[in-house]
Parts: structure tokens; sequence; C-alpha cells
């Protein structure tokens, strides 16, 4: 699947007084394709039916060496079938067209039948059998010639130059191909999830459409709206949507409209450690330091263009860094440096890589809360940074660990602290080790900082316990079924990271045991509130209560 659904806009346009397929010239011998309305009846508006006559010659003229290496290697009947299928697939979706099952069976048919005579003991949706090529040297027969008299594969697409085109004679019946050899095997990119009895890939089209209608300026905020209101439409055109498709629609469409596209999708998997754009068709991701290539890609070099500016602009040299909200950095180059289409290469930054620096120029915080989230490290204030799953919590927790000065003592449930530094001590929760345990041996240990990532329902009372009653200078990570008002009363300062309106995780709140916000941001924009916080006299007690007045100054 290419980054945008079928709703994108076509490339070429479509000739309507051709009903073939174009093709290459070549000197093979044997059957040749025929156009789609002889396959199957084009239903649906004209439109359509020109963009898939259109894309169907181009896939002919573009696809030849493809469909050779899926036929001339050593691949079972329903993987010949189904790889048949991926590359109709992707080849129509990327230029802006969606196939039916029907559709793409019957394509896939036509394509097995170009290569060799129908075979009526084959089971439906089998290849064609593979047979010898004869030898050669005229007059001889090779060895395998003589075990397999069949006629020799055809390959797709050639055809003499001298032979005419079919004309009205009745077209021949195509095989079936079943509906179980398209199945794909299973994803070593994205696990994917069930969805509802319409594709998904269709509702994302749908809503992708009705949402470029509707988004009359630009802007994030614009973006969401436009999406709101299309996909309440496609629910009500399906008679309705689950609360897991809707969430999974708006998700996929903001990112098309606003985001980066396939490349969010693919930075979601947590297992991906980088990814590589080499142009709009040629992408790969980095795992355990092996690289894979996706099979999907976007419609052309101008949709990849759109995409990647969004984050890096246009600068005048053609290449640009840039960061994400968790730290990650990014390296794209324009073209005319890069003519294919743009270049990007982007990975992901360890925990202990991300600086405060790096959360700043990502937009996840502002610098006035970077100054504030110092003061209270330099003062031992214990600080509570809260938000859902995937926001940016964890960056921020390990930024706060390389900024300290002091000896450290790290806490979670996975190794995301396990940068070296001399002065910190790394601790990983297991079912012999409890993260409540280890909360209260980490106390033991008399560090000057103690990070705890991950918190959960269950280790709240040892967290409480911490705060109440340990020496200061806690800072712990909690999802909001942690957070409570009564935890949020038991530290000196809470940072608050969520959605903006804008559709991007920032922080937008941060506030004093007593609930006073110190900052808020508010549509688009950071705003000061008290000037005196409740640690206001720890801070000062610290011999920092110049630095604060210069903050609130």
């Amino acid at each position: 699947m290419p980054a945008f659904g079928g709703g994108g806009r076509p490339i070429g346009s479509p000739n309507s007084m051709s009903s073939t397929v174009d093709l290459p010239d070549g000197d093979g011998e044997g059957s040749r394709p025929r156009s789609l309305d002889q396959i199957f009846p084009l239903r649906g508006d004209a439109n359509r039916s020109g963009e898939m006559q259109a894309t169907w010659r181009s896939f002919g003229r573009d696809h030849l060496d493809a469909v050779k290496v899926v036929l001339d290697t050593g691949r079972s009947p329903p993987e010949i079938a189904y790889r048949l299928g991926e590359l109709l697939h992707n080849h129509f979706r990327s230029h802006g067209v969606t196939l039916t099952s029907y559709e793409l069976r019957r394509l896939v048919a036509e394509l097995l039948a170009l290569h060799g005579p129908a075979d009526e003991s084959r089971e439906p949706g089998e290849a064609p059998a593979r047979v010898a090529a004869p030898s050669p040297i005229a007059g001889k027969e090779s060895p395998a010639a003589k075990t397999q008299p069949d006629p020799p594969l055809v390959v797709a697409f050639e055809r003499e130059a001298t032979q005419p085109w079919p004309g009205d004679e009745p077209p021949a019946p195509s095989p079936s191909v079943a509906e179980k050899a398209l199945e794909p095997p299973p994803s070593p990119i994205v696990t994917m999830t069930p969805r509802e009895s319409a594709p998904f890939e269709r509702l994302l089209a749908r809503a992708l459409e009705l949402a470029a209608a509707r988004l009359a300026t630009h802007g994030r905020q614009a973006a969401r709206a436009a999406v709101d209101e299309a996909i309440a439409t496609v629910a009500g055109e399906q008679g309705g949507l689950s609360e897991a498709t809707r969430e999974g629609l708006a998700a996929a469409a903001f990112s098309e409209v606003a985001g980066l596209g396939l490349i969010d999708r693919l930075w979601a998997d947590r297992s991906v450690s980088a990814v590589f754009v080499h142009g709009p068709h040629t992408i790969f991701v980095e795992r355990d330091g092996v690289l894979h290539a996706v099979t999907e890609g976007f419609r052309d070099a101008a949709h990849l263009l759109e995409l990647v500016t969004r984050v890096a602009g246009r600068p005048a040299s053609g290449m640009a860094d840039f960061w994400l909200r968790d730290g990650s950095s990014g390296l794209v180059i324009l073209p005319p440096a890069a003519p294919s289409g743009p270049v990007l290469a982007l990975r992901r930054v360890a925990p202990g890589q991300v600086t405060l620096e790096n959360l700043v120029s990502s937009g996840l915080i502002d610098r006035p809360v970077a100054e504030v989230l110092r003061l209270g490290l330099r003062s031992r204030l214990n600080m509570l940074v809260s938000g859902p799953r995937g926001c940016g919590k964890t960056a921020v927790l390990a930024a706060l660990v390389r900024d300290s000065e002091g000896r450290v003592v790290t806490v979670a449930r996975h190794r995301h602290f396990q940068w070296p530094m001399a002065s910190k001590i790394e601790l990983v929760a297991s079912s012999s080790a409890p993260f409540a345990a280890l909360v209260a041996a980490a106390g033991r240990l008399e560090p000057g900082l103690v990070a705890l990532d991950g918190v959960q329902l269950e280790d709240v009372v040892a967290l409480s316990e911490r705060l109440l009653r340990g020496p200061p200078a806690t800072v712990a990570a909690v999802g909001p079924e942690v957070m409570s008002a009564a935890l949020a009363r038991s530290v000196d300062l809470v940072v608050r990271i969520d959605r903006a309106d804008d559709g991007l995780f920032r922080v937008v709140a941060v506030e004093d045991s007593a609930g006073a916000p110190i900052f808020r941001h508010e549509n688009g924009v950071l705003s000061r509130g008290t000037g005196t916080p409740s640690f206001a006299a720890t801070v000062q007690a610290r011999g920092l209560g110049g630095v604060l007045s210069k903050l609130f100054a």
C-alpha cells in the first residue's frame, strides 16, 4: 500500500480512444494481454474506467522486468499469484486507483494466462506449471525438453512486432484465481489489526477525498477539522463505524493531510530503529542493524516532497536537519541535489542521547519550560511527568537524567536508560525484582536523583511512600490512569504532556503542587501563570531564588 489512499490524483491522463494495453515490442511469442474491458466489465464512472485503462497500459510498460523476476524464481504457485497481485495492487494504488478483490483476481489470472497454455489439471488459483526452455541450438533438444514436451514458458508482455493485435474475436476465458492465493504472508514491517467489513484502505481513501475537498486553508487545526468532518461523513455512509476504526481513520488521515504519512506509520513500530527513503518508491527500515525493504511507497516525488517539507521546510541549501518530538533526528536532501526525489534518513535516538535542547528544537517543550525543569533539578524538587502512552514522557525523563549533576538511579521495566554514564545506576524491573521493590532499593543507594519510568497503578503505593517519606529529588513518568489529584499534591512540580490543538504532543501545562499553572499552552501560545509557585521557598533555600525571579520577571 502506498502512503496515500486510492483517492489521490492519477498520474497522467487516460486516452479514451485507446482500449489496448501499450506494451513494448519484443521478440517473444505466445499470448498477448487483452484490454481491461475484455477481462472484466468496467463498472463505475467513466473517469475511473479511463484511469484503470491508462494504469493497465503503464503496468505493461513499467513492470516487465518485475513480472519476469516473479516467474523466473522457484516460488510455489500460490506465492507466484500473490506476488503478481502485490505488483498490480501497488502499481494501481500508486496511480490513484484502488482495485476491488474481484478486479485484482482477474488481472492476476490474465497475467498467469500469458505464461503457458491452460492446464485443466490445475486447481483454481494455481499458477501454470513451469516448463523448460528449448535449447538455443537450432535443431537440437535439451534433455529437459525431451522429458517435458509442453510448450516453453512465454515471457510476460513480449510479442512479435509483426503480429497484429487481437481484433473482435471472442476473448479466451482466463483461469480463475482463488481468493486465498492473494492472501499476504505475515508482514515483517507492521502488525496489522482486524478492520471493519469494509476495507480500511477504501475507507481511508474516501476520508482523504472528502477531507481534501473541505480543506480550504492550510494549518494543522484546519486539517484536524476537515478530517473530523470527513470521517463523520464516511461513518454515515457506512451506517456507523466502531470507535477503534474511527480513531484509526482519524490518525491515518490526519497523518496524510498534515503529518508524514507512510513515514509516521513505519515510525510507530518501536522495533524500527531507522527509516531510509531514497525517492518515492525505494524505502528501507532498519531492525537490529539489518535493513529490510518496504513494499509500500509514495505516489510520486511531489507527494514525498510535500510530506518531508512539513518537518524540514525548503532550505536554500537543499539540505536540512530536523528533530521529532521523541528526540529522534533526521536529515532531508531535496531536489535538485537529489534528482530522483527527496532523500530522507531518520534514526531513532536512544533515550540517552536526548537533551532538553533537542526537545526544545522538536517543539515538545518550550524554552521557558526547559528552564523551569532545570531549576527543578538544581533545587532537588520532586516532579511528575504525566501524559498518554507514546507522548514523549521517557524522552523528557532521559533528558533530565542527562542534565543532572550528581549520582542518579533509574528504575524502569525496560532498558531505556542503558547509556554509559559513570554516575548512573540502572535498575530494571522483572518478575523476580518487582518495580515497587526497586523503588525502595533505589532510595537506600542515596542518589542525588531517582528517575522512575513507567509507573503503573500497582506501583503508586511505593511511589507515594518515596515522595512523602523519602529524600527529595524524585522524577517519575506516569500515565493518565495513574495520575490523581492526591499524587499531584505530593510533588512540587507537575509537567503535563498532551495532544495540543494542532494535533501534536507537547507540554501543555506546568503546575505546582496546589494546581496553580506556572505555564499553560493554549491556541498555540505559551502563557505564564503564577509568578510565586508553591515551591518558591524550597528554591530560595537552595540559593536559587535569583534564578526563579529572573524566570518570572
